[in-house]
């Protein structure tokens, strides 16, 4: 078996073209690994001569990355982060690395704060500063600075693994009390229009409210009524659970409350709504042992 010398261009060259391949910008990469731009162009014109393919298309002082670029370059970013990170695990100092991890303000209240209670329980020798970045913007969730993110329907993002976390399932919930004050009659999902039904402002456009639930239900949402609208989920939920009414609950998030009994179902109906929940791992910062294993015990996460 030939040796990694008689194998690979220079290991140069694909330092350069990783970071050229990132930036989408030969100077933005000059400056990162302080050189001249120059020194990237010649450096990517050795590694194109020596696979004999062109990596970057060129329009003016613009380049994006070919088909076989992109190839080449996740591939070659996945390998640098793996070396990254066992570089990392030998020269770790004594300060906690710090994991960052984002989801939206329900994923992070409802879900997130368990799962990393239950990590931190099962590994409790383990040194981990865990930063949580809680916002209602999707792309918030995939700032550079961010290691894991839990997001609702985001889309393919460069540099990042995606995997189902899990799919959106959307049921009627309110407290018990309530319930027994104003009993849900029927079993048809039309009787809900004549309670008091509690939402929230959709932040993105592919949230789902009262009205699209119905819609998808195939019920005239004409006679809806919302008697509350909160800003987020969290308080939508806690009115549901102090009494004041009938909220959307989702599954997976809310399945806690309603073991607990803080939170029972209303009817039986519920609508599965073709969306999911995403866990995203970020391929342009180092992967270290603790980041995956972070990782891999979140997308296997259940709260109860």
């Amino acid at each position: 078996m030939k040796s990694l010398r008689h194998r690979l261009p220079s290991p140069n060259s694909l330092l350069v073209f990783e970071a050229a391949g990132r930036t989408l910008n030969f100077t933005r990469a000059a400056e990162e690994l302080h050189v001249s731009q120059a020194a990237i162009s010649k450096q990517v014109k050795y590694l194109e001569d020596y696979l004999e393919c062109e990596l970057f298309e060129r329009t003016g002082r613009k380049v994006a990355l070919t088909s076989m670029g992109k190839q080449l370059h996740q591939k070659v970013s996945a390998s640098f982060n793996y070396l990254a990170g066992a570089v990392e695990e030998l020269t770790d100092t004594d300060d906690q690395p710090v994991l960052t991890l984002a989801a939206n303000t329900a994923v992070s209240h409802y879900w997130l704060g368990a799962a990393i209670s239950a990590y931190q329980q099962r590994h409790p020798q383990q040194e981990l500063n865990i930063r949580v970045v809680t916002s209602d913007t999707t792309e918030d969730l995939f700032a550079e600075e961010i290691n894991i993110a839990i997001a609702y329907e985001p889309g393919l993002r460069s540099d990042w693994q995606m995997e189902l976390l899990f799919a959106e399932e959307l049921y009627p919930v309110t407290s018990p009390d309530y319930l027994q004050r104003h009993p849900f009659e029927g079993t048809r999902p039309e009787a809900l229009l004549t309670h008091k039904l509690l939402d929230f402002e959709q932040i993105e456009p592919n949230w789902i409210n009262w009205k699209v639930w119905l819609d998808a239900l195939d019920i005239d949402p004409t006679g809806l009524d919302v008697s509350s609208l909160f800003n987020n989920y969290i308080m939508l939920i806690d009115a549901a659970k102090r009494g004041q009414g009938i909220a959307l609950g989702s599954r997976y998030l809310l399945d806690d409350k309603l073991a607990s009994g803080d939170l029972v179902r209303v009817g039986k109906t519920s609508m599965k709504s073709g969306r999911n929940y995403w866990i995203a791992l970020n391929n342009s910062r180092p992967l270290s042992r603790k980041v995956l294993a972070v990782y891999d015990f979140l997308r296997k996460f259940t709260p109860v």
